[in-house]
């Protein structure tokens, strides 16, 4: 059971890695600077949980002395949602990205903001589900995970390394797009988060998903924008004319009308260079 678990606790996450990759379409990074951002991803999650440990710290001692349920009290939600939580651990993935992928020269087109993100957002959700579903083994809980905080993790990754990667090849409004992508990712995973800690109705829950469920869409038009903005995309529709040519084994009456054309330029090229032949001799 504990071997079953820890692989659904991982393997989504590779999953989310590997078809993220594949969307690279036109220019693939390299491995080791994928896996150096996946294993720096792990890292920060015991960072995150170091810093998240130390806002306990500072908050528990009034919430006890005040008797008050954190899960309920608006200010206390609030700052474990937003503050504790999403701004803690968007700001640890975003020093990475912006300390590593973003300055390497592997960093060449704005699709690559997106998936050195999703690779460091994807390191630290996967060990997060490793402890979580390990301690003790818990598959069901690893399935309700694998539906809901990885594919969440994803999606905030997504947001943020959109605009990294608009930030990178557009230096005028560079401060703009870091500001708006990091303050955006904050707030979503905080509002994610605030729906999954309150304690106010059962069904209010319901409303992570939706959140859940809206960034996944959007992610999907963030990564559709960035394919198309590749410097390294190749017109699909542009046939080199050797191609064309190469029909022109065919006999004439077998020919499709462009191949004719071409046949007739063909022709009337090789008649003019006869004709200027003659000429000279």
């Amino acid at each position: 059971m504990t071997f079953l678990t820890f692989l659904a606790a991982i393997v989504p996450g590779f999953l989310i890695c590997y078809f993220i990759v594949k969307l690279d379409k036109h220019e693939k990074e390299p491995v080791p600077l994928l896996v150096i951002s996946w294993i720096l991803g792990v890292a920060i999650f015991f960072a995150a949980r170091y810093f998240e440990g130390a806002f306990d710290d500072m908050i528990m001692p009034y919430v006890n002395e005040h008797n008050l349920n954190p899960n309920t009290h608006p200010g206390i939600l609030f700052f474990s949602a937003f503050i504790r939580t999403a701004f803690v651990e968007e700001f640890l993935k975003f020093t990475i990205l912006m300390l590593i992928p973003y300055n390497h020269k592997a960093f060449n087109e704005p699709m690559d903001g997106i998936v050195y993100a999703v690779m460091i957002g994807m390191g630290f959700a996967i060990v997060e589900n490793v402890i979580y579903c390990l301690s003790p083994p818990d598959i069901a809980l690893a399935i309700v995970r694998n539906f809901t905080a990885v594919p969440s993790h994803a999606v905030f990754a997504v947001i943020l390394g959109y605009y990294v990667g608009l930030a990178k090849f557009n230096p005028a409004k560079q401060i703009q797009y870091i500001f708006i992508g990091f303050f955006l990712t904050v707030f979503v995973h905080g509002l994610y988060d605030v729906f999954l800690f309150q304690e106010y109705e059962n069904w209010l829950m319901i409303l992570a998903t939706f959140v859940l469920l809206g960034g996944l869409f959007f992610s999907r038009k963030f990564i559709s924008l960035h394919q198309k903005d590749s410097p390294f995309k190749k017109n699909q529709t542009d046939e080199p004319v050797l191609n064309k040519t190469a029909n022109l084994k065919n006999e004439p009456s077998q020919l499709k009308e462009e191949d004719n054309e071409i046949l007739s330029a063909v022709l009337f090229e090789m008649r003019a260079k006869k004709n200027n032949n003659s000429e000279e001799e």
